[in-house]
């Protein structure tokens, strides 16, 4: 209450009496521009701004008001402004959006003035109409770095040498439909990472190394999927994984140019989600023997290929001795499914038992299964002889 005692506050305005501390917290809820604009308040307002820890600049606040900033010169006289003025020694959060073309220059010189000022949290992301930017050299301002969230921005070779050695307190890395140049993730702090839809100039492998990872979630999507392979370094710490292999639909023929091969580096998982068609044989080799998950409490697939009568299938259950839970969710079946006549009742149906596909799963609890209507016979067959050995198995069919 000490600061806020050398201003005059208005009688009955008990916001202003707050310190300083809580009034930045509410400060950082706010965009930049209402934030600053919280200066004509009172005295007790007029420099508060100045020491704010939290930026949260976005373009999008000044498209929608064109009468106030009808040219994107507003927006750039603003932050050059706010930038030269605001006077915090270090910041919690340094949140930039940009919507509209600039030059690489000034851009360049706004992301380098907040990273400057060390801090803790970096989000930084571009619209889709707007050009690439990279990211400055971050640095001895990366000391403190605990987040960095991009998203559309181009990576150069000097970002792996960055995260490796110069980001001592990273834990959490998310990179959206970024350039990287080269695809290389290297860090011994990060607990928690996403890669989305992130591009390469092509003829690259994908390298993860992160031996303290927690959280894993990988996407991958685009015409000739972008990338030579993945290839990931063990993660014994590693309680979620979730890996999706997307194809372009309008590019029928694209397909990876070889597995990645991720599932061997994967054992120590705990919960394990594949998702994607293809994503089955994509991600292991068939003349490699299959894993062991002693860790793997659940396990999720989701759109995979499961039309080799659930060989795949039975590789991940006979290999995960202490999965309770799997869910198989819109999976594709045989191409023998769609030719079996709809059944009314499917509990009352005679199934075919599939004799040879026995799993040895002894502590799976539950299985949930979310099937299309069409593929129901085919289902029951190929349960009825799968998990006859799996007698503590409840399963649960859901249509979709």
């Amino acid at each position: 209450m000490g600061s806020s005692s050398r201003f005059p506050v208005a009688t009955g305005d008990r916001l202003s009496s707050l310190p300083d501390e809580l009034l930045y917290a509410i400060m950082s809820f706010i965009p930049v521009r209402q934030a600053v604009q919280t200066c004509v308040l009172s005295r007790r307002w007029e420099h508060l701004w100045c020491s704010m820890p939290c930026l949260n600049i976005d373009q999008q606040e000044f498209d929608s008001t064109a009468t106030w900033f009808s040219e994107g010169s507003r927006f750039e006289e603003f932050v050059n402004s706010l930038l030269m003025f605001h006077k915090a020694r270090s910041l919690d959060v340094f949140r930039f959006h940009v919507t509209q073309n600039y030059g690489f220059k000034v851009v360049n010189r706004w992301f380098r003035r907040g990273i400057k000022c060390f801090p803790a949290v970096v989000e930084i992301s571009r619209s889709a109409n707007a050009r690439f930017h990279g990211l400055p050299h971050l640095g001895s301002s990366s000391y403190r770095l605990r987040r960095l969230h991009l998203v559309k921005i181009a990576l150069d070779k000097s970002f792996p040498r960055q995260l490796s050695s110069g980001c001592p307190v990273l834990e959490d890395l998310k990179l959206d439909e970024c350039l990287l140049d080269p695809p290389e993730i290297t860090s011994c702090t990060l607990r928690n990472l996403i890669v989305a839809d992130c591009m390469t100039n092509g003829g690259n492998v994908l390298t993860i190394t992160a031996p303290a990872l927690v959280s894993f979630y990988l996407v991958i999507t685009g015409v000739g999927w972008n990338w030579d392979g993945v290839s990931v370094n063990e993660m014994p710490a590693l309680v979620k994984a979730t890996v999706c292999l997307k194809q372009d639909r309008r590019y029928t023929s694209s397909s990876p140019k070889r597995p990645c091969k991720l599932l061997c580096n994967l054992i120590n998982v705990k919960n394990l989600e594949l998702s994607g068609l293809q994503t089955l044989s994509i991600l292991h080799g068939e003349s490699d023997a299959f894993p062991t998950f002693s860790n793997l409490r659940t396990l999720l697939f989701d759109g995979c290929d499961l039309s080799d009568d659930f060989q795949m299938l039975g590789c991940f259950l006979n290999n995960t001795p202490c999965l309770e839970k799997l869910t198989l969710q819109c999976c594709k079946l045989p191409e023998g499914s769609k030719k079996r006549k709809r059944m009314e009742n499917p509990k009352r149906m005679s199934i075919k038992c599939h004799d040879s596909l026995t799993f040895q799963c002894p502590n799976l609890k539950l299985t949930e299964i979310k099937y299309k209507e069409d593929d129901v016979h085919q289902l029951f067959g190929l349960l009825s002889g799968i998990w006859r050995n799996l007698r503590k198995t409840t399963i649960i069919l859901t249509k979709a």
